[in-house]
């Protein structure tokens, strides 16, 4: 009882928005709290909406908005999503006129939806939760609509309205007024999707420290397993693209280091344990994939000197994977006729950054035009 009261308490702090859907089956304690949850599940913040609902049904274990906004926030895939059973489990008879559109309308397929979008509208005028349904990024007009009808509902709408001023659905692109909109979005609701769109319009004009700073904010109100640390991570990387570079081309030279070396216990910290790490050398033979055995082993050669030079490293845009590309000068000494012979190549490295930090993925190297590579008898 003790936790229950709780709960509610905890539910009522953020009871400050007007109604999504006004006649619910659900007791006026729970549909107070289901509306909350629509309020998040409307500005794309499901794991909030999943809590509010699951909240309301403590309290009202048949409350069918709240199991309606639980289908809702689930996938409608097929194979795996769960949203057809969740509906299917819902008393439909029990549901109010609102809520029983609503249901219908998650049953409908994409072309039965648009179909029903007018209808809708016109049976539920006044409903901000129906009208709201009928919007799409296909015409970003659609949230301008909702936004001058329900203005007290439009945190999501105004969200929306900024991503189309920022791809130019409205013409041409106007970043001022997408951030207009976006802090529009933060005074009306408090929640991390908007400072997460912030960031985002931030980062696409190469502001990444802005769009760190506000991706952060996003995180903060919820840090554990937060959806949005993947991007502030991505912003990070891009502030530090210089450093990170200059890391990774470092680890490429120790790491060729302790290859020239047989030195694997140098080379180990270079590994990842779920990647196979894929070469192919400079005598153009197979590629393969590198193990302990081609570090430490006798290949029949010896270096005498080798250096790497012209290193440029380029990043994937998730700046998860880097591309090194350099060239090899150097000589080495073929142990059985003692010939020492010139070597002089052009390669490229790939390293991945995991959960372990940067890790070698694949080399490649290749002979320059006219000069030596290895020889072929090494693997």
């Amino acid at each position: 009882m003790k936790n229950t009261l709780t709960l509610v308490a905890l539910c009522f702090t953020v009871m400050l928005n007007a109604q999504w859907i006004d006649n619910t089956s659900c007791n006026k304690t729970s549909a107070l709290i289901t509306n909350q949850a629509i309020e998040y599940a409307m500005n794309l913040e499901y794991m909030a909406a999943f809590g509010a609902a699951n909240s309301a049904l403590l309290l009202d274990k048949n409350c069918g908005c709240a199991q309606l906004t639980l289908a809702y926030i689930s996938s409608s895939n097929p194979k795996w999503g769960s949203r057809a059973k969740k509906l299917k489990e819902i008393s439909a008879t029990k549901l109010s006129a609102e809520e029983k559109a609503w249901y219908n309308y998650m049953l409908a397929s994409s072309e039965e939806q648009k179909a029903l979008d007018t209808s809708l509208v016109s049976q539920f005028p006044k409903s901000p939760l129906i009208n709201y349904l009928t919007t799409s990024m296909q015409d970003f007009n659609s949230f301008k609509v909702f936004a001058e009808k329900f203005p007290l509902y439009s945190s999501s709408a105004y969200n929306m309205i900024s991503y189309g001023y920022m791809n130019g659905s409205y013409g041409k692109e106007d970043t001022v007024a997408a951030m207009e909109y976006v802090k529009m979005s933060q005074n009306i609701h408090d929640g991390p999707n908007s400072f997460d769109s912030m960031g985002e319009h931030y980062a696409a004009m190469g502001d990444y420290e802005n769009a760190l700073n506000t991706q952060l904010k996003a995180i903060d109100f919820a840090t554990f397993a937060s959806p949005y640390r993947t991007k502030a991570q991505l912003y990070y990387a891009k502030i530090e693209q210089k450093d990170i570079s200059e890391k990774i081309i470092a680890d490429q030279e120790e790491m060729q280091k302790a290859i020239m070396n047989s030195d694997y216990e140098s080379y180990k910290k270079f590994e990842h344990p779920e990647i196979k790490v894929s070469t192919g050398d400079s005598n153009l033979n197979p590629f393969y994939i590198i193990t302990k055995e081609d570090i430490i082993n006798d290949n029949g050669i010896t270096w005498n000197s080798f250096k790497l030079f012209n290193m440029d490293t380029y990043f994937s845009p998730d700046m998860k994977t880097a591309v090194i590309t350099f060239e090899a000068d150097g000589n080495y000494t073929i142990i059985e006729t003692n010939e020492t012979v010139p070597y002089a190549t052009r390669a490229s490295a790939t390293w991945n950054n995991t959960d372990d930090g940067w890790k070698i993925l694949h080399t490649s190297f290749a002979p320059r035009k006219g000069k030596n590579g290895i020889p072929g008898f090494v693997k």
